[in-house]
């Protein structure tokens, strides 16, 4: 009896191999930002983070502390490439017309598409489902 590629292990190239998103991919070769400017930058996120706390957030309060203090920590480390996501999201609720379930949506598709980013896209899509709807 022959075996066939598949049973003998062998790769089957091509064979359910998912499509590589380029919606996202195409924003990282942006201007590097200087030390100075990325440490600017940084500290005006953490003051729109907590603008954000700020508003009527529908978690419990051990819940919101826990993911303030993780997105604080995490956005001064986060790479440079990422804070201007962050922060057009933090603007959206800050805003008031942000639709949690759209803007939901727009972190999950960001967190497919980049490597390294569930450490602060996990606590960022649960403060945006818990915006109240208005």
């Amino acid at each position: 009896m022959t075996l066939t590629r598949y049973q003998r292990g062998d790769a089957i190239e091509g064979w359910n191999d998912c499509p590589t998103p380029l919606s996202l991919s195409e924003n990282s070769s942006q201007v590097s930002l200087s030390g100075d400017e990325a440490r600017q930058k940084r500290q005006d996120i953490l003051v729109q983070l907590g603008k954000v706390f700020d508003l009527p957030l529908s978690l419990p309060e051990r819940e919101l502390t826990h993911y303030k203090g993780k997105l604080s920590i995490q956005i001064q480390v986060v790479s440079e490439q990422h804070l201007p996501f962050i922060e057009s999201v933090f603007n959206e609720i800050l805003a008031g017309e942000a639709d949690s379930s759209k803007l939901k949506s727009e972190v999950v598709d960001y967190m497919m598409n980049h490597d390294a980013v569930s450490a602060w896209c996990s606590p960022l899509k649960k403060i945006v489902s818990s915006i109240p709807k208005v």
